[in-house]
């Protein structure tokens, strides 16, 4: 009986809880600059990108991939 109601009100706690959208965009960005780091003991590229705005965006790369600084391609950004 306990077990029950124990479920009963976690789902009466999260049903109150109101649906999470992830809202995003695709910018036209360009490849402004590739660093190499270690990351969990691997090697990885960051790559920054700047937008028609001038806004910086940065995303980690494996190393297997070849970037071209001047590169424009669509990035996916969080609003």
């Amino acid at each position: 009986m306990k077990t029950i109601l124990a479920i009963a009100a976690v789902i009466a706690i999260y049903s109150c809880a109101p649906p999470r959208e992830l809202e995003a965009e695709m910018v036209n960005a360009e490849l402004i600059r590739i660093d190499t780091v270690f990351r969990n003991q691997d090697p990885q590229q960051i790559l920054t990108w700047r937008d028609d705005y001038n806004i910086h965006y940065v995303t980690y790369a494996t190393m297997n991939r070849n970037y071209s600084v001047g590169n424009r391609m669509l990035v996916l950004v969080k609003k």
